[in-house]
């Protein structure tokens, strides 16, 4: 993580407050050098003052910070299960003999995903987790066909939390907060690369298996 980098965003979220974060979430959500957390930390460093004792502290986390990350990190999921959603479909038919699914299994999928409340929990928990890639989970979203309503919902929710969480790590560590956010970064980072891996492997595995079949 450039030190620029950091630099620029915190002068977009001294600039502009609650827009600055907003706009950077949204960001967050589609440019993948942002690391997931540091937006809420460095604006919980910025935006929550000093002297505040934890009440007032969380209160301010929390309509400061959470509220304009969570509107921005929705938008910007939005996107991604956007061209999941309109794009999975075709390229799931059109490749479907050597990507081995077939885009009734995606129906059935989406049939089994959307029953219950376990399924809901799991998408929350997945979204308050901040070493669970969010571009994973809006692309899984718009891959099923996942209710476009549910998502906004459970994005909503999810990112509140764990906005409040981070802006409150942000707040309480001050200027380590870029510290952290590498490490939670890092580790997000290698949970993104093991389902990269996994996808490419098992396409991979497909792909050969095909050939061999003709």
């Amino acid at each position: 993580m450039s030190t620029a980098f950091v630099l620029q965003l915190e002068a977009v979220i001294r600039e502009y407050g609650v827009a600055g974060v907003l706009f950077a979430a949204f960001l967050e959500e589609i440019i993948a050098p942002i690391p997931s957390s540091l937006v809420a930390m460095l604006a919980g460093f910025f935006l929550v003052p000093t002297e505040y004792v934890w009440l007032q502290a969380t209160i301010a986390a929390s309509l400061r910070v959470a509220v304009p990350m969570s509107l921005g990190v929705t938008a910007g999921s939005l996107v991604i299960y956007a061209i999941a959603y309109y794009g999975g479909k075709p390229i799931i038919v059109r490749y479907s003999k050597w990507l081995g699914i077939s885009w009734t299994s995606i129906e059935q999928t989406e049939r089994k995903f959307i029953k219950g409340y376990a399924d809901e929990l799991t998408l929350l928990g997945a979204r308050i987790l901040p070493i669970v890639p969010s571009v994973a989970i809006s692309t899984f979203c718009g891959l099923v066909r996942y209710p476009v309503k549910t998502f906004i919902l459970l994005t909503l929710a999810g990112s509140f939390i764990r906005s409040t969480i981070m802006a409150m790590v942000g707040w309480q560590v001050r200027d380590a907060y870029i510290s952290y956010a590498e490490v939670i970064s890092r580790v997000e980072t290698l949970v993104f690369i093991s389902i990269s891996v996994i996808c490419v492997s098992f396409l991979f595995w497909r792909i050969i298996k095909g050939r061999k079949a003709l």
